[in-house]
């Protein structure tokens, strides 16, 4: 009996983690410090142009990266160093310290269009998903924070999620879209477009499932 209501603990807790995957975080103050401003502010300056939605990667330790849409083209931005490596500040003892206004870091921009309709879909999904962001209170060492925000301030996160979850399936639509950003004949943007509506359709899918 003890070993049947161990195994049903488990099982719930397994369910409540991979539920928590499912929506996103609400980004709290957690994302509005000088790191992630400096972040975004590199990104938003190599695009150089309003986007409608953002999509903001902080890797532990690797470089950080982001999308943006832009009417109805995807920029992909990704860091030539680690932002948060330049940001720390040595003295002459050797003492170090973090100023996110020091690094003088570039930033390589890349883009693709894509059809207006198509575009239209996914700034509605992840809308919709940060519109329904609920506190999960999950959080890990290291890993990869992700960060999702409009113009209008509207802001959701997420951590490591698993890939089955609705939070890693919004992961995985972001990196089709990065890859998206590397083609530029028409016959590769049509194949990649269209693997990408395939995808929005799973996604969607399964987001009406009960």
């Amino acid at each position: 009996m003890r070993f049947r209501t161990s195994i049903f603990v488990l099982v719930l807790a397994l369910q409540s983690c991979a539920n928590a995957q499912n929506s996103l975080d609400p980004c709290g103050d957690d994302f509005s410090d000088a790191y992630y401003n400096g972040v975004v502010k590199r990104i938003d300056d190599a695009v150089a142009r309003k986007s409608s939605l953002q999509v903001t990667t902080f890797p532990s330790f690797q470089v950080e990266s982001g999308l943006r849409l832009v009417g109805s083209e995807i920029y992909y931005v990704e860091f030539q160093n680690q932002f948060w490596n330049e940001s720390t500040v040595w003295d002459g003892k050797g003492n170090g310290h973090m100023d996110f206004s020091k690094p003088k870091g570039t930033a390589k921009a890349r883009h693709a269009p894509l059809e207006t309709s198509l575009a239209a879909r996914i700034l509605r999904l992840y809308s919709k998903a940060i519109a329904q962001a609920a506190p999960s209170n999950r959080r890990g060492l290291d890993g990869t924070s992700y960060v999702f925000s409009t113009p209008d301030g509207a802001c959701g996160r997420t951590w490591s999620p698993e890939p089955e979850t609705h939070a890693g399936q919004l992961i995985e639509l972001a990196r089709r879209l990065e890859t998206h950003t590397k083609f530029s004949t028409p016959n590769d943007l049509h194949r990649s477009e269209k693997a990408i509506v395939r995808y929005l359709n799973t996604i969607e899918r399964n987001g009406a499932r009960p």
